[in-house]
């Protein structure tokens, strides 16, 4: 394995800068002078990688062997590891919007806070946050249907609002709480939250399973309860309970499944 490090200048801009170029496969096969000159939009004019960042390292001849390491605060970027397919991407700081968007391979992880829209329309691979993530995990762009599909987001910190909308397969898990409506429109995959959700859980979701072990406000009209199960399993992971089972949203006719931890729940007896 190889690395390519990106270390930011201190004259990094402040206005948006769209760094989709920086994955393994577009890195892969180049020397180091060829990647600095890889073009990138910095707000509306051209620049290159070269002229934001010290590049030290070596690339691999394919993106399988290739880990790109980015030093720096970035909340400014956009559309890192964007459709990537193999590697690694390792982002030592802030992140802004889009990471690892229609990301179809290989590993992001980083090591601090990161933006909207993160994982957007994934069909694999992983996204892991240490820090805290911003609203639209795993969903899909606006006016569309086109959500996750496959592959894992792990956010160890806290996540906004409507987590996995539209999303049709893989798996969110989020250690922290969440906002409002995590699981809207939700077609099919897996959500664990492990901390507490404000309110509106799987709003208008027709498949998949959200599994919420802290608490939550309420649970909408739209879903009935089935049963209480000991534990429940989310990929191959097992969780203690009891856990409420609850199916919907029957206002779209729905068949997805919500497991509300029932201990930490009690309001929801009645």
């Amino acid at each position: 394995m190889t690395e390519v490090i990106l270390n930011l200048k201190s004259n990094a801009p402040t206005q948006p800068v769209d760094l989709r170029q920086i994955t393994p496969n577009v890195f892969a096969g180049k020397t180091l002078n060829e990647i600095s000159l890889i073009e990138i939009w910095i707000g509306n004019r051209k620049s290159n990688i070269g002229s934001i960042f010290e590049i030290t390292g070596e690339s691999s001849t394919n993106p399988e062997e290739t880990t790109i390491i980015v030093k720096g605060d970035l909340p400014n970027s956009r559309r890192i590891g964007a459709k990537m397919t193999a590697g690694n991407i390792i982002l030592n700081g802030k992140s802004g919007l889009y990471v690892g968007s229609e990301m179809k391979g290989g590993k992001i992880k980083v090591n601090g806070d990161v933006g909207e829209w993160a994982g957007i329309g994934l069909k694999n691979g992983v996204i892991e946050v240490e820090g805290n993530a911003g609203n639209f995990v795993g969903s899909a762009y606006r006016g569309t249907r086109l959500g996750m599909k496959g592959g894992l987001i792990i956010i160890k910190g806290d996540s906004g609002i409507e987590l996995g909308v539209w999303m049709k397969g893989g798996t969110i898990k989020v250690t922290g709480n969440v906002s409002h409506s995590p699981g809207i429109h939700m077609l099919g995959g897996s959500i664990l939250i492990l901390g507490n959700c404000q309110s509106r859980v799987g709003a208008s979701m027709t498949g998949g399973k959200i599994v919420l072990v802290g608490k939550t406000e309420d649970i909408l009209a739209g879903f009935q309860i089935e049963e209480t199960k000991d534990k429940v399993k989310v990929d191959d992971e097992k969780i203690s309970g009891p856990f409420y089972s609850f199916s919907g949203d029957y206002t779209e006719e729905g068949k997805g499944k919500i497991f509300i931890h029932k201990e930490n729940n009690s309001h929801l007896a009645s």
